[in-house]
């Protein structure tokens, strides 16, 4: 007796979790301080993206805060996009980062060398925050519902 199964190439399961690069709409589910490699305060964003099924993927990306303009710009997209531009406009952003939505433009990096040999798999990265288009920030939620009687449901 024998298992049956489809075989499937490395690069099949590899490609497994990845969405298509596109456009989609973003969660920030956890935001982590910590320091890049060249010594500047970074934010770790862990996202949630859903794919056609309604199914959560997870992305990371970083968002460092240095002067390096490519850094900045990113930055600035990101907060227009999760409506700090307010917070932008004065330089601080919250640590907390947490719970902010967006869209975003996903991509598809290729596998990358390990140091030490082998490669990092296939992921989806980043391209762009896609910003709003209104000018103003997105109103924080509030749990300050005093009356709701006048809800007609």
């Amino acid at each position: 007796m024998t298992y049956s199964f489809n075989p499937m190439t490395d690069e099949e399961l590899d490609a497994i979790n990845l969405l298509p690069d596109g456009d989609y709409d973003f969660l920030v589910a956890k935001s982590t301080r910590k320091t890049s490699k060249s010594g500047n305060a970074m934010a770790e964003l862990q996202l949630t993206l859903w794919d056609r099924n309604g199914k959560p993927v997870f992305v990371f990306d970083y968002l460092v805060f240095s002067n390096v303009p490519l850094n900045i710009k990113k930055v600035s997209r990101f907060s227009k996009t999760t409506g700090l531009n307010v917070e932008y406009q004065k330089g601080e952003l919250p640590e907390e980062l947490s719970g902010l939505t967006g869209r975003l433009t996903l991509g598809t990096q290729e596998p990358q060398p390990k140091m030490g040999g082998g490669f990092y798999p296939k992921k989806n990265i980043v391209v762009d925050y896609i910003p709003l288009k209104e000018e103003y920030s997105k109103p924080k939620p509030s749990d300050d519902f005093e009356d709701d009687t006048d809800i007609p449901f």
